[in-house]
């Protein structure tokens, strides 16, 4: 008996034989050779022809499969006949590197080398890295808005003067909520929902809660018996006018030194969260005005947008 070196596909009938049912074949029949619905609706008029003649075992694996997807019932029969060596009955496909157009068979682009299967795998990689960015995103968001959500409970229980936010008035958001006015030596400080601002000698500074390292209240350097020293310590320098400074101090007055241990508070609890993890131990650094993190635990690498006070993971290519 003649060995057998390809397959020929005939149509037995559909599963469902309805309209639905036609247009899937329709449909699969096109995706796999490339004719017209027209075409391929003529074929169920003619059932004794075969769809597919002399095909090799790969392209008659990937066509069953498709046909059987569609709810086609076929018949496999064996040739003893070489699979044609042209492109044969099944579609083309376009290398998404190079645009070469070549059989869907093929394992890797003949032009430029891409490997399909993994090229596809590393689609579905980044969809899922993509999928997890946009869930750690939506974290962080929803974790600011619980914050703004306290520090609104935070104003009804210890409301501003009407003239204590004046002073910062252009620089606040539409949605921040300022809560809280310091006073000092060295000028004016607003808590707010996301930040606390400042006006010093170098202009209205402002930070995020999230890149205070260190809280120091009291204790050294306190210049007046009826002053308390605060100083903040940031995970990276910041700008300061035209200098560059880790850390920052003021000389809090009496009445505002009651409430200093605030800063330390929001401070300590709204350190960023990776958003793979959850761990909220970053190692920061900045390169010029862009500020990185890194997560100790996991090594996911994060971008800090500052204005909205988000960590948000890097998407590695």
């Amino acid at each position: 008996m003649a060995d057998v070196i390809s397959f020929d596909i005939y149509l037995l009938g559909l599963r469902d034989p309805s309209p639905a049912g036609r247009t899937r074949f329709a449909s699969a029949f096109e995706r796999l050779t490339g004719h017209s619905t027209e075409e391929s609706l003529e074929l169920l008029r003619r059932p004794s022809a075969p769809l597919f003649q002399r095909l090799s075992s790969d392209q008659a694996r990937t066509t069953v499969n498709a046909l059987d997807d569609a709810g086609v019932c076929i018949e496999v029969r064996p040739n003893t006949e070489m699979p044609p060596a042209e492109e044969g009955s099944l579609a083309t496909q376009e290398c998404p590197r190079c645009g070469f157009v070549q059989p869907t068979t093929d394992p890797e682009c003949a032009r430029c080398g891409l490997v399909f299967a993994k090229w596809e795998r590393e689609q579905v990689q980044r969809m899922q890295r993509e999928a997890r960015l946009e869930e750690a995103v939506t974290k962080a968001i929803q974790v600011r808005r619980e914050w703004d959500d306290r520090a609104k409970g935070y104003l009804e229980s210890h409301p501003l003067d009407k003239d204590a936010t004046v002073l910062f008035a252009q620089a606040l958001g539409q949605e921040e909520i300022p809560f809280l006015l310091l006073r000092s030596d060295e000028g004016p400080l607003l808590l707010t929902s996301r930040r606390f601002l400042t006006q010093r000698e170098e202009g209205t500074l402002s930070f995020p809660f999230e890149l205070v390292a260190d809280v120091d209240i009291g204790g050294k350097l306190v210049q007046k018996k009826d002053k308390v020293r605060l100083q903040l310590t940031f995970e990276v320098p910041i700008e300061l006018g035209e200098k560059v400074s880790k850390s920052l101090a003021w000389q809090l007055d009496k009445e505002s030194s009651f409430s200093a241990n605030v800063i330390m508070d929001w401070a300590f609890a709204r350190r960023f969260i990776c958003g793979s993890c959850g761990a909220k131990d970053l190692d920061f650094r900045s390169e010029g005005k862009q500020i990185h993190a890194r997560c100790m635990h996991c090594a996911t690498d994060h971008e800090i947008d500052v204005v909205e006070a988000l960590a948000v993971p890097v998407v590695q290519e």
